[in-house]
């Protein structure tokens, strides 16, 4: 079972990885757009969640 606390923590390695794939496409793209949308937002969801459940 995961827990709130454990889905900050692998939301952080998630987010590294999806910061990393942030640097190596092309900065104009769409997929970097979409890629920045997606990691805000799952980053500020994250965080919600984590400071929610204490």
């Amino acid at each position: 079972m995961i827990t709130y606390h454990g889905l900050g923590f692998y939301g952080l390695f998630a987010a590294l990885g999806g910061a990393a794939l942030l640097r190596l496409l092309p900065r104009e793209s769409r997929a970097h757009r979409l890629l920045s949308r997606a990691l805000l937002a799952a980053l500020l969801l994250t965080a919600a969640i984590v400071g929610l459940s204490y």
